[in-house]
């Protein structure tokens, strides 16, 4: 029976050595996973950071050169809206002109119309 109590007491000994391997190389794991994902999240951190600036300025020259020709564009339109304006304006004062040019010859010829009515109705009615 003694050799089957150190049969046990060894094969127990065997077990609970193995079992503190297991633990040690679990704990070797996890110690090695937490590592490797702590570089990975530090990775991803710097990455992020990076990408968000390259983002960031990508923004500003792309706003930059949006507001630059918007600018422009506002600028050529205040320019052609300005000769625009001129245009209709003199376009405006060349046919008040000419109207009043028409009228005037319209109301000089009624003017001499209205001469020869009021002389040949005075004729017709005074015989001279």
């Amino acid at each position: 029976m003694p050799a089957l109590m150190e049969k046990f007491r060894q094969e127990r000994l065997s077990i609970a050595e193995q079992v503190a391997e297991l633990c040690q190389e679990t704990q070797a794991f996890l110690s090695d996973a937490k590592t490797k994902r702590q570089l990975q999240a530090e990775e991803q951190a710097i990455f992020l950071r990076e990408f968000y600036q390259k983002l960031q300025q990508e923004n500003r020259v792309f706003l930059t050169a949006t507001q630059k020709e918007r600018l422009s564009q506002a600028k050529k339109q205040a320019n052609f809206l300005r000769q625009f304006h001129q245009k209709l304006q003199q376009e405006n004062r060349l046919f008040l002109t000419a109207t009043q040019k028409q009228r005037l010859a319209q109301a000089k010829q009624q003017k001499e119309d209205l001469r020869k009515f009021r002389q040949e109705l005075s004729i017709y009615i005074f015989g001279k």
